[in-house]
């Protein structure tokens, strides 16, 4: 009976940093059936795997590690978590990006032997399906190791599609090699957190960067700069038209054009750059009318001048010119 197991949450580890596609791909890999052959023959899935040799063993890339089985079984039993199986280190590398990674399998045991560290399994059924159909039958650990190369931990195994060895070796999906610590505080700065951030603290900040803008609040933001967007344009608008009118009516009381031409002036003075051309040319005319006298005066102030009839008349009524406009309401003569 499997043990109850928490989500486990290792790293913080950003895709693009140099040698992170190693750290987390099989080196070296063991034969699924090595720990027990009779599984392979029965087509069930082998109860025990080899995961690690014992000692110091040298991965494919060249790096140095050091396996103590009793050490890591400890660990194993303080810990009292069954390890993931999985397929391809997606534990590791899905996590990264927050994507599901199912396990295939449960290692609800380990057991130190005298030529490495051997795991109880707990097949599931698409572990068993993967075995049977002979696509991934090599077994990937995942160690954490200090600088030296000293294995102090292991987190999960893999079962990965790797070349058939004749003497199987280790492969380390490893998280934690010589490049983890300039890594993580490469990872750190660039996140705008101090060097001595801890993982959890970028794992946090890689979350909060993943979150995604409401939709609702994003359609929202648009809208809004649409509405600023409009009441601008018509501020701006109602603007150029105040100067525009200011423009022309000063232009009209100074006699510069005459107002048939207004409606001409205006179109010219559609744009900014217009209004400039055309008070730039106003700037240089002189009035074109003279002035007719007659901004002050009133309707009833006019002379009316006196035609031939009207003078006839007045030469047979025997009576003056004044008293004449007079008995017709016309302004007397100055």
């Amino acid at each position: 009976m499997m043990t109850k197991r928490p989500t486990l949450t290792l790293s913080c580890l950003s895709p693009e940093v140099a040698g992170l596609t190693d750290a987390m791909t099989g080196l070296v890999a063991l034969d699924a059936y090595v720990a027990d052959p009779a599984a392979a023959a029965a087509m069930t899935g082998p109860e025990w795997i080899k995961v690690t040799p014992r000692g110091k063993f040298t991965a494919r890339d060249g790096r140095v590690f050091d396996v103590d089985p009793e050490l890591l079984a400890a660990r194993f039993a303080k810990d009292g978590v069954d390890l993931p199986v999985d397929i391809d280190h997606a534990t590791v590398k899905k996590a990264l990006f927050g994507d599901e990674a199912p396990a295939v399998g449960w290692i609800s045991k380990l057991e130190a032997r005298a030529d490495g560290l051997y795991g109880k399994v707990e097949w599931l059924e698409k572990g068993l399906r993967t075995l049977a159909a002979r696509t991934h039958r090599y077994i990937s650990p995942t160690l954490k190791h200090d600088d030296n190369g000293k294995a102090y931990w292991l987190h999960s195994a893999a079962l990965v599609a790797a070349p058939a060895a004749s003497m199987p070796s280790v492969a380390s999906a490893d998280l934690a090699n010589h490049q983890e610590k300039p890594m993580l505080k490469a990872i750190a700065a660039a996140l705008g957190l101090s060097e001595d951030a801890s993982e959890a603290s970028c794992l946090s900040a890689v979350t909060n960067l993943k979150a995604r803008i409401d939709p609702a609040v994003h359609q929202a933001a648009l809208d809004q700069v649409k509405t600023l967007s409009v009441d601008l344009e018509a501020r701006n608008q109602a603007d150029h038209k105040a100067k525009v009118d200011t423009l022309l009516e000063d232009a009209l009381k100074a006699k510069k054009i005459v107002p048939a031409q207004r409606d001409q002036y205006a179109a010219l003075c559609a744009t900014p750059e217009g209004l400039v051309q055309v008070t730039a040319l106003f700037a240089t005319m002189t009035a074109t009318l003279s002035a007719s006298g007659l901004d002050d005066k009133q309707p009833g102030d006019k002379v009316a001048t006196l035609s031939a009839e009207d003078r006839e008349v007045i030469k047979m009524l025997g009576i003056s010119e004044e008293e004449y406009r007079k008995a017709n309401g016309l302004t007397a003569s100055a």
